[in-house]
């Protein structure tokens, strides 16, 4: 019995099956399965991968995906979006607030977030900001603070923030109505 390689349907039953050794996983159906649409993170390789069926349609319209991450071609587009940690966090002049830690939210967390400390003078004006741990981040995170009026500045490591498409397998059509490219 064979196998075909990919197929021309946008569903997880077409991702070409060598997809998932982005992810040094063997080149299976079941594995090329799992990547499909797939946004997760993989920390273990700190980035998310995922693979999607993209259209004729969807590589030239900007509002499935602005023009800067505009698909080269129809077919098979495989998604990498990298990982990275909090370097260093600071506080506008003048920011006041309680002896406290920062919040951090959104930023597609690989599941492990930063945690900074804020340290106030008696007055309440914010002396010092320090990071404790930088998390894992795909974009940068909002930082915000338990009290006051801070406004945070980060600075990114790794990957964080940076997205790659590649077109793995070109075609002039695909059907199939699946995820969208995000």
């Amino acid at each position: 019995m064979s196998t075909a390689f990919w197929t021309m349907t946008d569903a997880n039953t077409g991702v070409p099956i060598y997809a998932g050794t982005a992810l040094n996983l063997a080149p299976t159906r079941a594995n090329a399965n799992v990547i499909f649409a797939n946004a997760n993170v993989a920390q273990a390789f700190s980035e998310a991968v995922g693979v999607y069926g993209v259209d004729t349609q969807e590589a030239t319209n900007t509002q499935v995906t602005p023009a800067a991450t505009r698909m080269a071609h129809a077919g098979w587009v495989q998604r990498t979006a990298g990982m990275g940690g909090v370097l260093t966090i600071s506080a506008n002049a003048g920011s006041y607030g309680t002896n406290s830690f920062v919040t951090f939210s959104n930023g597609g967390t690989g599941n492990t977030s930063a945690n900074a400390t804020v340290s106030v003078a008696s007055n309440g004006l914010i002396q010092s900001v320090t990071l404790n741990s930088g998390g894992l981040y795909i974009t940068t995170p909002t930082a915000r603070p338990v009290s006051g009026n801070a406004a945070f500045t980060l600075t990114m490591g790794g990957r964080a923030n940076r997205t790659q498409y590649e077109t793995l397998v070109a075609t002039g059509t695909i059907t199939g109505n699946g995820a969208v490219i995000i």
